[in-house]
């Protein structure tokens, strides 16, 4: 077949290179001058396969008032009154409880597992260059009881066939001793020895280059998709600003771009942008070497070369992709504060902000989208860069 795919972010290209490996003739379209430069650009950097938990948890729940007020500092919320989100909002909170939850949590587990067998199965075939280091994830708690619960979430996803150990304080500062610098106190942490980190940015415009060059697939920089094309009540290609192209089926992986496309066909797409920031800074001898989350502070920390990465925030504060001045700060300040001397602070890259795609349950749409012609590989949140592999390969075999 001949299949466009929309979006030139991690998830299209892997969606575009899983498909030509499935032999299908690929036309790749980026609205942006080259690929990789929109969410895949700036985001944490870790490959969390045993920590895929979606934002709608229990925990949010209890803290949802604070939210609304604006004294959590991880999450913000600014109430938007359209019709859409507000259907949205609400399927976001009825997934934070219960079995939809529970749900939620095992298809992203699934999901995880997937893509680490199929980046490595990428990366035998590919040899990219993008900073990849598998020198596993800790997840740190503050207190004892924290850490107990977060042992009973570890059994549950060891079922899913995940390496996890609890480790103490002691344990923790063997495993990395830039911890003993830490600026917050912990009691112990999670550690997924089989998660990894590397930059998303270089990988996605290193596999780009390789469907160009090598693998035959045709691509279309500095392109905008207007509308989707039909013909016979199916799918049938894509308007250009001024031509066309057609196709057998049309991919949406074009992040939070993908609900306009969509309503072209007449389909509504629950996806909301979800706002993350990230710092990055040239790294010095005292920065951690195994990929850091702070489960209190929301925040990561993700070594890239000789760079540290440290990201964090999940703001609903609608479609603008501007950076607000006072949450760079606040991550700029909270980054110094728990790692003073892990960067080259005063050298760190202007703050980044990227708008996540996200579902109400944090699982993404993957495969047929009821319209004839038309498949999605979208909706994937702060996960992107974790579960792309696995979704793409997915998508691929469902449309064979």
């Amino acid at each position: 077949m001949r299949i466009i795919v929309i979006g030139g972010g991690v998830i299209g290209v892997t969606s575009a290179y899983w498909l030509r490996l499935a032999g299908h003739e690929v036309v790749l379209i980026e609205q942006d001058v080259e690929a990789g430069r929109g969410v895949s650009a700036g985001n944490g950097g870790q490959l969390s396969y045993a920590y895929v938990e979606p934002l709608a948890g229990p925990d949010l729940w209890t803290k949802f008032p604070s939210i609304l007020l604006g004294l959590d500092s991880a999450v913000r919320m600014r109430p938007d009154v359209s019709v859409d989100s507000i259907r949205w909002g609400l399927a976001f909170l009825r997934h934070c409880v219960g079995k939809r939850q529970s749900e939620s949590l095992k298809g992203l587990l699934m999901l995880a597992a997937e893509s680490h067998r199929a980046l490595a199965e990428l990366l035998s075939d590919v040899p990219l260059q993008f900073d990849y280091a598998a020198g596993g994830k800790l997840i740190l708690y503050r207190d004892a009881k924290a850490l107990q619960s977060a042992g009973k979430l570890a059994e549950i996803k060891k079922q899913y066939g995940f390496r996890i150990e609890i480790l103490d304080r002691a344990r923790c500062l063997a495993l990395d001793p830039a911890l003993s610098r830490y600026g917050n106190p912990f009691a112990g942490g999670v550690h997924a020895p089989e998660d990894a980190a590397g930059d998303c940015a270089k990988f996605t415009r290193g596999l780009y280059e390789r469907l160009r060059d090598e693998m035959g697939v045709e691509t279309l920089s500095s392109t905008r998709v207007t509308h989707l094309k039909t013909m016979g009540g199916r799918v049938a290609g894509v308007e250009l600003d001024t031509e066309e192209e057609l196709a057998d089926a049309v991919v949406l992986a074009n992040g939070i771009d993908a609900p306009r496309l969509a309503a072209t066909v007449g389909l509504r797409l629950p996806i909301e942008p979800v706002k993350g920031y990230s710092i990055t800074a040239p790294a010095r001898p005292e920065a951690p070497m195994v990929s850091l989350t702070d489960r209190a502070e929301k925040i990561v920390f993700a070594h890239l070369g000789g760079r540290l990465r440290a990201a964090a925030f999940a703001d609903l504060d609608g479609w603008s992709p501007a950076v607000n001045p006072k949450r760079a700060q606040q991550l700029q300040a909270l980054a110094r504060h728990l790692f003073p001397m892990a960067a080259h602070w005063n050298e760190a890259e202007p703050v980044w902000a990227g708008q996540r795609p996200m579902t109400p349950s944090g699982v993404p749409l993957i495969g047929e989208s009821g319209v004839p012609g038309l498949y999605l590989n979208a909706g994937h949140g702060g996960l992107g860069w974790t579960l792309a592999c696995g979704a793409a390969k997915r998508l691929a075999r469902m449309i064979e």
